[in-house]
């Protein structure tokens, strides 16, 4: 199996985003100077009729180059945080490598405008493969779209975190980024992964809108849905890795 991530592409997009931030603080820093010398040099004297429009538009000079330097700074939080691979995904890619042969291509840590976060997916003649990955620990239950998390005492208590509605909006932004150049008909599936075993993470199911299963039953609790049958040709599959790896 093909274990890939598109980490040159957002490393080189971080590294733009860092360049644009510099740009915008010079232009913020550039406005705030101008801003400035308009309040050490009048070049409207108060008695003018003009000068209230004078002060008003030299205090947003100031005001617009101080926005800007406080965007550049959320740029280059943005820019340094940007994260350009997921070890986690790796570590699922390297364990399903095991017994999966060179034909799956698996895609992890894509970020795309279009589509947002995803942390990672399977393409294949079965179609492709939408991951929610997570090494949470703690006992959970899983009914349709809803989940539970039991707390210490033994009480059940809704969780803020729901995999399921994550991956359920992941896989809806794939179809429709595929649909926009022409691949409507591809059949993609959603699963929720955990990486911990028993005890540590366990689960229980009632009627799960996307399956959900540990790392290690994950070819097992989907033989009868996306591993049930071939569905796609090389060459649509070849057009699928290219839209989401590049």
């Amino acid at each position: 199996m093909q274990n890939v991530a598109p980490t040159r592409k957002l490393s080189r997009r971080s590294r733009d985003f860092l360049i644009a931030a510099a740009v915008v603080f010079l232009l913020g820093i550039t406005l705030a100077i101008i801003g400035i010398a308009l309040h050490i040099i009048n070049f409207v004297v108060p008695s003018n009729p003009g000068f209230e429009v004078y002060d008003l538009t030299r205090k947003g000079v100031i005001s617009a180059g101080v926005g800007f330097m406080f965007v550049s700074v959320l740029m280059t939080l943005r820019a340094v945080t940007w994260k350009t691979d997921n070890l986690l995904a790796k570590a699922v890619g390297d364990d399903l490598a095991n017994y999966l042969d060179k034909q799956f291509i698996y895609i992890r840590n894509i970020s795309k405008r279009t589509i947002g976060y995803v942390d990672a997916v399977l393409v294949s003649k079965h179609g492709v493969l939408v991951f929610r990955i997570s090494k949470r620990h703690g006992v959970y239950f899983n009914e349709k779209g809803e989940w539970l998390s039991q707390k210490d005492k033994g009480e059940w208590k809704p969780m803020r975190w729901n995999p399921t509605r994550e991956v359920v909006a992941d896989v809806q932004k794939i179809r429709e980024y595929l649909a926009d150049y022409n691949l409507k008909e591809i059949p993609v599936y959603g699963v929720v992964v955990f990486t911990e075993e028993p005890p540590l993470t366990q689960f229980s199911l009632q009627e799960p809108v996307v399956p959900v299963t540990h790392l290690s039953q994950l070819s097992y609790s989907l033989q009868d849905s996306y591993f049930a049958k071939d569905r796609l040709q090389p060459q649509t599959i070849q057009e699928i890795v290219n839209l989401l790896y590049n």
